[in-house]
């Protein structure tokens, strides 16, 4: 029996997202029947698809959404390395910096995936955790011997929000949109029209849903594929980097 498969949004780019759900929203239009079963959610999930590319094209019209991306990137993979320092300090030999770190995680788990929040909000989120460790738990940061990370993680935020408000500055003048606050509301919306539809199919079987769900799967399929090319790409290239930065002597 046919069904519409799962699909994890998070790691489409906008455009590739934008453009997902607006070939599903034009194919719900044109099938009536799938459309009226879904009434309850369509109108909704047309107006969040409008919204979402509008918001597309403002970031796409931004002379700074390069550098933001690369920023906010920059950010993240200093976040990342500042946790796994942390995280070594789990594997000290000293208990007393297992302690520490012990503390130092604590705090972090609570902050949660910050990616899925807004740009603005994501500043927010971790201009308030590195405060609160700088000074709450500076002996722990020390111990751990992460005060480095910490600082550059620090600029690196700051930098973020300097050039993030350019850009927000400059975005104004012309209309206001957050793809990242879009993206939050059409997902849901489209799981609520998939849930619907399954339910539908095994109470009624798939006859008036087959055409719509093998459209629906195929661009979860063909983003899923260009996705995971892409990030088996992305690993070749940094294979390729490392062994070109670190070279094998031989013996």
């Amino acid at each position: 029996m046919k069904k519409i498969n799962s699909v994890n949004f998070q790691p489409f780019k906008n455009n590739e997202h934008g453009q997902f759900h607006k070939v599903i929203r034009d194919a719900l239009l044109a099938t009536p029947a799938v459309n009226t079963v879904v009434i309850k959610f369509s109108q909704s999930y047309v107006d969040a698809i409008t919204a979402e590319l509008m918001a597309i094209d403002v970031e796409q019209g931004s002379q700074h959404t390069g550098p933001i991306e690369d920023s906010d990137l920059f950010r993240d993979r200093l976040y990342r390395s500042f946790v796994l320092q942390i995280h070594s300090g789990l594997l000290s030999f000293d208990p007393a910096v297992q302690e520490a770190a012990n503390r130092i995680l604590r705090i972090v788990n609570q902050v949660g995936d910050m990616r899925r929040q807004p740009y603005n909000q994501e500043s927010e989120t971790l201009a308030s955790l590195i405060n609160q460790l700088e000074n709450n738990y500076t002996a722990d940061i020390k111990l751990c011997n992460s005060e480095l990370h910490l600082s550059k993680l620090k600029e690196a935020n700051n930098s973020f929000i300097t050039n993030f408000g350019t850009r927000s500055t400059e975005a104004s003048l012309r209309i206001s949109g957050d793809v990242r606050i879009a993206r939050a509301v059409t997902d849901p919306i489209f799981k609520n029209i998939c849930s619907v539809i399954n339910a539908m199919v095994l109470l009624n079987g798939e006859e008036l849903f087959s055409t719509f769900i093998d459209k629906v799967n195929y661009e979860i399929d063909y983003y899923t594929n260009t996705i995971n090319k892409r990030s088996s790409s992305g690993k070749d290239d940094e294979e390729e980097k490392d062994n070109k930065d670190n070279p094998v002597t031989p013996s």
